[in-house]
C-alpha cells in the first residue's frame, strides 16, 4: 500500500505542473466581443429613440399620414378645406399643394412653405404606428424610397422639406431635438449599427 501511494503522489504533482505549464504557453485568449456589440446596440437604440421623438413630432408626422388627408397644426388635426393626397401625393386634381404652399413660409398669411412641398407616399406612413412599426418602415427599402441607411441619414439631414421642420413659421412648435443635435444623433445611430426597436427592445 505504501509503495502504491508513493507512486501516485509524484504522478499527481507532475500532472498539475503540466497543466499549469500548458496554460502558460497557450496563446492569449481573444477578448469577448459580446460586451462591445451589446454596447454598440445600446448606443444605437438610444440614438434611434431620440430620432423617434422628432419623427413623431407634428412637424414630421403630419406629412406622413396613413390615410389620404394630411394632418396639420400642433394638435395634428386633419387638413382643412378638403385637402387630399391625390394620385402623386401633391394634392387633388384642382387643389394642388403648391397652390398654397410655395418654396418658403408666407410671412403674411402664415402658410408654411418649402421646396417640393408634398406628402410622403403611403408606404412611408408613420401616423398611428408603434415605435417598432415606424422603425421597421424606416429601414425597409420597399417603404423608404429604396434608401440605404446612409441615404436615409443623408435625406433626413439635408432634404429641404425635412429641414423646414426647424423653421416652420410663427406659432408652430419645433421638433424636440435641435437640428445640429439631430444630425449628430443620426450619425451615431448609423455608426453603431443602425439598430431599430423590436418588441423586446422597445421602451415600455
Amino acid at each position: 500500500m505504501l509503495k502504491n501511494k508513493s507512486h501516485k503522489t509524484p504522478l499527481l504533482a507532475f500532472a498539475v505542473v503540466a497543466v499549469l505549464s500548458a496554460k502558460a504557453f497557450l496563446p492569449d485568449e481573444k477578448p469577448d466581443k459580446m460586451p462591445v456589440l451589446l454596447d454598440k446596440q445600446e448606443k444605437s437604440l438610444k440614438a434611434f429613440n431620440k430620432i423617434l421623438t422628432v419623427l413623431k413630432s407634428p412637424r414630421c408626422i403630419n406629412c406622413h399620414p396613413s390615410g389620404d388627408v394630411p394632418h396639420q397644426g400642433n394638435d395634428q388635426h386633419l387638413h382643412l378645406f378638403g385637402v387630399v393626397r391625390g394620385a402623386e401625393n401633391k394634392g387633388g386634381v384642382v387643389q394642388k399643394c403648391a397652390t398654397c404652399h410655395h418654396n418658403e413660409n408666407n410671412l403674411y398669411s402664415n402658410v408654411p412653405g418649402a421646396p417640393h412641398w408634398e406628402l410622403a407616399p403611403k408606404s412611408m406612413a408613420w401616423y398611428g404606428l408603434t415605435d417598432v412599426q415606424i422603425g421597421e418602415a424606416l429601414v425597409n427599402k420597399s417603404k423608404n424610397g429604396n434608401r440605404s441607411t446612409e441615404d436615409l441619414v443623408n435625406h433626413m439631414s439635408n432634404d429641404s422639406l425635412v429641414l423646414w421642420a426647424w423653421k416652420p413659421g410663427k406659432g408652430r412648435i419645433l421638433p424636440p431635438v435641435p437640428l445640429d443635435e439631430f444630425r449628430k444623433t443620426l450619425i451615431e445611430w448609423m455608426d453603431n449599427g443602425a439598430y431599430i426597436p423590436t418588441e423586446n427592445t422597445a421602451k415600455k
